[in-house]
């Protein structure tokens, strides 16, 4: 067997209980920085390397060199009887089953059993975030509830995949349908929820904020002041809280450009400036405040004055002009 999950605590946990197997963690954080619509897996591992290297996750060499190993492990797949692909219901984790389940479907699976195990919850362990809460002996009763992917999940997957790489982001927003009651994808219960907090990290068309940039200057502006201090304060928002490295960068963005919503008095030591209590007022544009914004959702560069901007009370994605 091959056991495919989200990070090294689960594939520890793996190793404890003697799980039958190899294990690979597939370490990226698709949510940050560029996943353009790339023709190999090789090419976008290179891409994507150079983007945690920027970021300070690591030298470039080994990023690369991790994605490697990481890239051929999953293309030798046929030498095991099956492939179990283990995640949970965030963002973060749903992001690496599409990209999994897309390349699975173009691939000849030949006599191998491709399975999927999600979840969002364990008896006993409340709140819930990820896998990597359970103990190896938890892990084991989680076993069971694999089933074999569908071809529905495999083509979800490739259609999902392939929208949340595009330039253009209408279509991703038009496939999730937030103005449903009803689960728009019910062979991937957690998908829907999962993009629609990807589409909250788009510019507000109030301030200009990403959900999780309004989050950290609220927590400035009631106390926080260190890194640790704002992240935990923002996750308290989350129903899955994100990685520190994640916030950190944000954290970053919003004390630098002309006008920073953060002033950094030390190195871990950050205040709401008066810039930022007028984000939070709804009476500043953060895109004008900072210059000019630069990232990457997926394949969508944003640039400059945004294109692309969240109506969150609407749930709806509003094209410039």
């Amino acid at each position: 067997m091959l056991h495919i999950t989200n990070g090294e605590s689960v594939v520890t946990s793996f190793r404890q209980s003697r799980f039958p197997g190899k294990y690979l963690s597939w370490i990226d954080v698709l949510h940050d920085g560029p996943v353009p619509d790339v023709p190999t897996l090789e090419a976008l591992s290179d891409i994507r390397a150079k983007a945690l290297a920027d970021f300070g996750c690591g030298a470039y060499e080994k990023i690369r060199a991790g994605f490697t190993e990481r890239d051929t492990t999953l293309a030798a797949f046929r030498q095991h009887e099956e492939v179990v692909l283990w995640f949970e219901h965030d963002l973060f984790d749903q992001l690496q089953v599409l990209q999994l389940l897309d390349w699975f479907s173009s691939q000849d699976i030949g006599k191998t059993r491709v399975a999927l195990i999600q979840i969002n919850s364990h008896p006993g362990v409340v709140p819930f975030y990820g896998l990597g809460q359970l103990s190896a002996t938890q892990l084991v009763r989680v076993f069971p509830l694999r089933r074999t992917v569908s071809a529905m999940q495999m083509s979800v997957g490739k259609e999902v995949w392939r929208a949340f790489r595009a330039a253009d982001p209408s279509d991703l927003f038009a496939l999730a349908d937030f103005s449903k009651t009803e689960k728009e994808f019910p062979e991937m219960p957690f998908l829907r929820d999962a993009l629609l907090r990807w589409f909250e990290e788009f510019p507000s068309v109030q301030e200009g904020l990403s959900r999780t940039q309004w989050q950290l200057l609220k927590a400035a502006e009631t106390g926080a002041r260190t890194k640790r201090d704002l992240y935990m304060a923002s996750s308290k928002a989350e129903t899955c809280p994100w990685g520190d490295a994640s916030v950190f960068l944000r954290i970053e963005s919003l004390a630098s450009g002309p006008q920073p919503a953060l002033l950094k008095k030390s190195a871990d030591d950050y205040e709401i400036t008066e810039a930022g209590r007028q984000l939070l007022a709804g009476k500043a544009d953060w895109a004008k405040l900072s210059g000019g914004i630069d990232v990457w959702l997926g394949g969508t560069h944003l640039t400059g004055e945004p294109a692309w901007r969240w109506d969150g009370e609407a749930r709806r994605l509003v094209a410039r002009g």
